[in-house]
């Protein structure tokens, strides 16, 4: 009797199972966060980011059903004692509307409170530590989703055509893998450690592990990143406000728990960064279980559709797989009636999630990212250990063709290299040397254009020892630029460096330089590498040593003896205390300090990935009288803090502060020529003075307030992609004066008085896919203002680079 009642109630406990995948019935693609409801209702769930699903019942599965947004529902029975089942959907036409809500509240507004009401209890950056590991696919291949008929008819009349895409047929263009672990700490430490990197046709892939933050890991933040770009959460405060939200479908899945699939989309004539797309809301503590997400715009260069799936683990609901897929709607084939795009699609699978665990605070610090010198070099036996499927047949015969085309020669690994180089960097590997295109071209607004070549060696020559050249030619001067160094890389994951310089060149009067490198491909630098006032040469040597020290600073001590010649000394009178030359020994002390700016750490060394607080820059500098010939003694220092506010809905603020002191014992050449970029050119450069002239004041001592916010298209979006126009307003406030004799003997003025102007720059009103072309104008005011109107104007014209 005992034997048969044990029988009986295992056979009462046995559970039912049913899997299988689901695919669309047009392109074969896999489905994700299809709704499956088993029995009518005792139990469900949904397909994961592949379309595979997997449903569990307490009794025998009978029927099943399928639904989801955009395909008509599909219900079946279920043969007794099948546990697998494939199946196809049918796309449908389906657009995101709005619904008048005639009377009362919107439905859906209810299940958007319960999540909201629930987001910090289930957002895992809530919890005191977890731990991961993470496994990254992406696949680069052409979307040929597009053929349909046309297949036959059109494209493979064409035989190069006909050729590239029997290929595609077998195999896609790229694979890149990552393996993973990632660690975090309450409130906000953070740790990813690469392990393993393998990209087909390449022995150096350096860039493989960003692929994991494409996007966001959780949905609960206020803002989604998504490819580098913030948008507002449809899940943050205010969002009802500015989103629409409608319930598309309830789904029981057992246990009296319902599954609610609420799409969202920004209302209409809305003007800020959001998003389109739907979730699936689980009754079980309102918690997010899917989402598809792809960003409101129209234009740019790619189109991105994010998907995240999450699941209970040690009671907590946590994400357990993300989908990145970007199109580029203008790369890839074109046919007689049509175009076949490129296409990334990007899996990101999380597993030995762990919640809670006992974590060590000293293994994290300011890397955020950190590469395994070996992660390269991983056999066959980690990547089977470490990938969640084994790779299927078109992507191993994807390894085979990329890897046999570049067995031979590193082709596919230079060409990513050069990009990565002049995207950074500005500089183009010529095999052992880079090439400098900061300064192939330069051109100065008071000196003409500068043409010149600038060399330097690159790790494939040595990473410890760095040379560095370069020869400009000022045409219309007809004067020669001659700088030369060398380099001591001590420890790149400290970013410390030795550099030894000589220079025969030319010199800014009153500089006020507090960065590391200027771009001449950004607009941020344009104050410096076009507007810098370069009357001066010198001629001398530098020592500098440079590293980062505790977790936030990076110093530089520089000593430098140079002898200079202020060859147009138009604007400054003698005698006074100005001299067409002078002798120089100085030393000076750079700090800059961002807090909680976070890097990643390759092999190569240290690549910041930025941080949200302000950037402050200190410098001080003494020369030495009697030093080698110094005919001065003084001090000058330095200051600078930049911020960048982001606010929802309204765009970003940009907060720009600098001031300077120099001691009475410094010529006037050696105080501060206010920076000014009134020109006939009319470029604007952010962080200047925009209708000030040239030359127009010079301060031993003064402060300067920067003021500036970027609407960020929030205002109106056009439809043509062509045109995406983004409105800035600009203030900016300057103050200053000079603590010497005889004033009235110079033919510059001081800003005793207070410098006042400002403006409005509209970037975008000609977008291109690496430029974006604006117009802007402003108006000086104040006790600085000319007495004819229109003098106290400025036409502006911008352009922003992307890269």
């Amino acid at each position: 009797m005992l034997l048969m009642a044990v029988i009986a109630e295992c056979c009462l406990a046995q559970d039912y199972h049913i899997k299988g995948k689901i695919t669309d019935e047009q392109n074969r693609q896999p489905l994700a966060f299809v709704n499956v409801v088993v029995n009518g209702g005792i139990a469900g769930g949904m397909s994961d980011i592949d379309g595979k699903y997997e449903i569990s019942c307490k009794e025998p599965i009978s029927n099943i059903k399928f639904s989801y947004i955009g395909y008509k529902s599909y219900q079946t029975s279920v043969a007794q004692g099948s546990e697998k089942l494939n199946v196809a959907l049918t796309p449908i036409s389906f657009e995101l509307t709005e619904i008048t809500i005639d009377a009362g509240e919107n439905p859906a507004h209810r299940i958007i409170d319960s999540v909201m009401a629930h987001r910090k209890e289930n957002n895992p950056d809530n919890l005191h530590s977890y731990s991961y590991s993470m496994y990254d696919k992406m696949v680069f291949t052409i979307d040929s989703s597009a053929l349909g008929k046309q297949r036959n008819d059109n494209i493979l009349a064409n035989n190069d055509i006909r050729e590239f895409t029997n290929i595609l047929d077998r195999n896609d263009l790229m694979v890149m893998e990552t393996s993973s672990d990632m660690f975090f700490m309450a409130p906000d430490k953070k740790l990813q450690n690469v392990t393993g990197t393998k990209v087909s046709g390449m022995k150096d892939p350096t860039f493989v592990y960003l692929v994991s933050s494409m996007q966001s890991i959780s949905f609960y933040d206020d803002e989604v990143n998504i490819v580098g770009t913030r948008y507002v959460n449809p899940l943050s405060q205010g969002s009802k406000k500015h989103y629409f939200f409608n319930i598309e479908s309830v789904t029981p899945i057992g246990d009296g728990d319902s599954l609610f699939t609420v799409s969202f989309h920004p209302y209409k004539d809305s003007n800020f960064k959001g998003l389109i797309g739907a979730f699936t809301i689980n009754s079980d503590g309102w918690a997010v279980q899917s989402v598809k997400a792809s960003p409101d715009e129209k234009g740019g260069m790619f189109t991105v559709n994010i998907q995240q799936l999450y699941d209970k683990v040690e009671g907590q609901w946590f994400p357990k797989q993300l989908n990145t897929n970007i199109v580029f709607p203008t790369i890839g084939i074109p046919f007689e009636n049509g175009f076949l795009p490129m296409a990334a699609i990007g899996k990101s699978y999380l597993t030995d999630i762990s919640i809670n665990p006992e974590l060590d605070k000293k293994m994290f610090s300011e890397l955020a990212i950190n590469v395994d010198p070996d992660a390269n070099f991983r056999n066959d036996d980690y990547w089977i250990s470490h990938r969640i499927d084994s790779l299927n047949e078109r992507t191993q015969a994807t390894y085979a063709f990329m890897d046999s085309l570049t067995r031979d020669n590193n082709l596919l690994d230079r060409m990513l290299w050069a990009s990565t180089q002049i995207a950074s960097e500005s500089e183009m590997p010529i095999g052992k040397v880079n090439l400098d295109l900061n300064r192939l071209i330069q051109m100065s607004m008071y000196r003409g254009l500068c043409f010149g070549i600038g060399l330097s060696t690159n790790n494939r020559f040595s990473r410890i020892v760095g040379l560095n050249a370069y020869c400009g030619y000022w045409a219309s001067r007809k004067l020669f630029d001659l700088k030369g160094g060398i380099d001591f890389n001590l420890n790149p994951r400290k970013q410390a460096k030795l550099t030894l310089s000589g220079f025969h060149c030319s010199d800014a009067i009153g500089e006020f330089n507090l960065h590391e490198k200027s771009m001449v491909l950004s607009q941020n630098d344009y104050k410096y590498a076009y507007f810098q006032n370069i009357y001066g040469r010198k001629d001398g040597f530098n020592i500098e040593l440079s590293s980062r020290f505790g977790r936030y600073f990076k110093g530089f001590l520089k000593f430098e003896f140079a002898e200079k010649e202020y060859i147009e000394n138009r604007y400054l009178k003698e005698p006074v205390d100005t001299h067409p030359k002078g002798t120089f020994t100085t030393a000076e002390l750079r700090l800059r300090y961002a807090y909680k700016e976070k890097f990643i750490s390759t092999p190569q060394g240290l690549q910041t990935l930025g941080t949200t607080y302000p950037i402050v820059w200190f410098s001080y500098q003494h020369a030495f009288n009697g030093l080698f010939g110094c005919q001065y003694e003084y001090d000058r220092f330095k200051l600078q803090v930049e911020k960048h506010f982001y606010t929802h809905y309204y765009g970003v603020s940009t907060i720009l502060f600098q001031s300077g002191f120099v001691t009475n014992g410094a010529p006037v050449e050696e105080t501060f020529d206010i920076l000014a970029t009134y020109s006939s050119s009319g470029l604007y450069a952010p962080g200047s003075f925009c209708a000030m002239r040239p030359d127009e004041f010079f301060c031993d001592r003064f402060a300067a307030l920067y003021l500036s916010h970027n609407f960020s298209g929030m205002l109106w979006q056009p439809d043509t992609p062509w045109c995406q126009p983004e409105l800035t307003l600009i203030t900016n406030i300057g103050w200053g004066d000079m603590k010497r004799n005889n004033l009235e003997d110079y033919s510059f003025k001081t800003m005793d008085k207070g410098y006042f102007e400002s403006g409005i720059v509209i970037e975008g009103l000609l977008a291109m896919p690496l430029m974006k072309l604006g117009a802007g104008i402003f108006y000086r005011y104040g006790p600085y203002s000319f007495d004819k109107t229109w003098n106290n104007f400025a036409l502006k014209w911008s352009v922003i680079f992307s890269l």
